[in-house]
């Protein structure tokens, strides 16, 4: 039905076969909700393309992603909620140590903890990582 709205019914013949490779493309046990449309301003509808897989309308900044390729064919993602980076703590947590040559081996600790992280996303065999948290 939504190929007959007003916006799209002139393209029908674009917009159908699209529409019925992107069923297709779904596994048996995936509904049809798991297929989106994002809408990108400006251009016309007959430049709507369709993306077998996860697109990402997102800028991405981090030093050195020019040189990072922007397509991976079958990619292996790890999703992380982890921060991979020193900085104080949210809660202010607070050491105190009584002799200030103590203090490297806390700083060690810390990276050795970041480093434990590291050896276990190397150990995944991800291809691509994606973090709602700072990567530092």
């Amino acid at each position: 039905t939504s190929l007959n709205s007003k916006l799209v019914a002139t393209q029908k013949h674009f917009f159908s076969p699209m529409a019925v490779d992107a069923c297709l493309a779904l596994d048996e046990d995936l509904n049809l909700n798991m297929i989106g449309i994002k809408k990108v301003p400006g251009g016309s509808t007959e430049e709507s393309f369709l993306v077998k897989g996860v697109a990402f309308k997102k800028t991405f900044s981090y030093a050195g992603f020019e040189q990072q390729p922007k397509y991976i064919p079958n990619p292996v993602i790890i999703l992380l909620n982890i921060e991979l980076e020193l900085k104080s703590e949210k809660d202010n947590a607070e050491v105190r140590i009584e002799d200030p040559t103590k203090y490297q081996s806390i700083v060690d600790a810390e990276w050795s903890i970041i480093y434990s992280k590291l050896d276990k996303i190397v150990a995944s065999g991800a291809t691509v990582i994606l973090s709602r948290l700072a990567i530092g």
